[in-house]
């Protein structure tokens, strides 16, 4: 009996525990290969990938990069380091809130309204001028300043 008791707990953990991963950016052709780049913060993988893109976010659990305005969360086990481009950490990406939906969408902003009812956020986009309206029922995990946010759902 302990042993079933055992296995069922081994696997209600394990399938209880966020699981997601780093997914690759569109591939996009660099349309002019003479225009200076901007400067990017470079991320390190586990795997020894390299990403060329903007941390604009970071919380306990992931960090969230930008590139062509397309953002993806970086699960922080998957990040052997960062280079930052101006050689510093930006105060911005440990002051920003981030939002990652069940689907591995994730927004980085200002949470700027938290509703119970009808249970929705609005987050202010840090890297675009929009507000997003996402409903409580779609968010995988979400964070203020770092700090994960009870989604009271």
């Amino acid at each position: 009996m302990k042993k079933r008791t055992l296995i069922a707990t081994a696997i209600a953990v394990c399938v209880s525990l966020p699981a997601f991963a780093w997914e690759p950016f569109t591939t996009v052709t660099n349309v002019c290969e003479t225009c200076p780049q901007e400067p990017a913060d470079v991320v390190t993988l586990t795997n020894g990938t390299k990403i060329r893109a903007q941390v604009v976010g970071e919380n306990p659990a992931f960090y969230v990069v930008v590139r062509y305005t397309e953002a993806r969360a970086i699960p922080k086990g998957e990040v052997q380091g960062i280079e930052w481009a101006n050689k510093t950490r930006p105060s911005a990406v440990t002051n920003s809130d981030q939002i990652r939906l069940k689907n591995g969408v994730v927004f980085s902003g200002s949470i700027v309204d938290d509703k119970a009812k009808p249970a929705l956020f609005q987050i202010k986009s840090s890297f675009l001028d929009q507000t997003h309206i996402i409903f409580k029922s779609e968010v995988a995990e979400a964070y203020r300043s770092g700090v994960k946010v009870n989604l009271g759902i």
